[in-house]
Parts: C-alpha cells; structure tokens; sequence
C-alpha cells in the first residue's frame, strides 16, 4: 500500500504545532533568575528559535495551501514495515524501561530485536545482553548516574 503525503503541507502543520505548545511550557520549563545581573533572559534563545520554527513552518503552509507548490513524498507501507515495527519496539523499550527497569527491558526487547532482523547466533544473544548489563554498571558505578530499575509490583 502506497501513501502520498504532501511534504510541505506535514512539514508545517506538525512543526508548527510543535513549536506552539513549546513556546507554550518555555515559560514552565525555562526560569528566569531570581535577582537581575543585567544579563539575557535564558529564555531567549529558546524563544527566539521556536519563534523562527512559528515562521517557517507558516511559510511551508502558505506556500502548500495558497501558492500551490508542493513536494509529494510516496511512502511505501511494504518497505517501510521493517523500519515502523523497529519504532514501535523501540517505544515498546522506552515504556518498560520506566516500568521494570532498564536490565529487565534489555532482556525483554533486545533480543525479540535480534530475531526479527534475522540473527540466530546465540553468542550474539549473549553479547548484547552482557554489553546491555556492562552498560547498566557502567552508568551505575563509573558515571554515578542512576538507571531506572525493577522495584516489584507493589506500587
């Protein structure tokens, strides 16, 4: 199954949206000092980079909407699949994560990954879980940044 998408029109539309709501949660997520130094607002930037995403994607809208120039991309279901069910499996990893922890979720996706792509060598199995684990201590012990982990089903 093949789709048409209208790139420019998309293209405006999403970042647009996206530039809204987060020029919308700046003023949540970005504060502005207590006292005055004399200093720029840590808000600008952001703002002033979310403003310019504001015009160009109005500028894509305007262009696909009232100048009628637009870029057509075909999007082909059959070749992409592969690509869309790596996503799904990669949003299925970052959704266990925050569940049972970054160990369990590594046990669980990695190698449901590894055998939809084809690969049979249990070594490799192996090896990806160990790295998956030394990864985990690795930012346990040496960077002294805490993973999520499995704390039970009690809660």
């Amino acid at each position: 199954m093949k789709i048409r998408i209208r790139t420019n029109l998309w293209s405006g539309i999403i970042i647009g949206i996206i530039s809204i709501v987060l020029l919308i949660l700046l003023p949540t997520e970005v504060r502005v000092p207590a006292y005055n130094s004399g200093a720029p607002s840590p808000r600008i930037i952001p703002a002033l980079v979310l403003a310019g995403m504001l015009i160009c994607s109005g500028i894509l809208l305007i262009e696909s909407l009232v100048l009628k120039k637009e870029k057509y991309f075909e999007f082909d279901l059959k070749k992409e699949a592969p690509c869309l069910i790596l996503i799904g499996l990669m949003c299925l990893f970052s959704f266990l994560i925050i569940k049972i922890g970054f160990v369990a979720a590594i046990v669980i996706v990695f190698p449901v990954v590894l055998f939809y792509f084809g690969e049979r060598k249990p070594f490799i199995y192996i090896f990806t879980l160990a790295a998956g684990v030394g990864v985990y201590y690795l930012f346990r012990i040496v960077l002294n940044i805490s993973l999520p982990v499995f704390t039970g089903f009690g809660g």
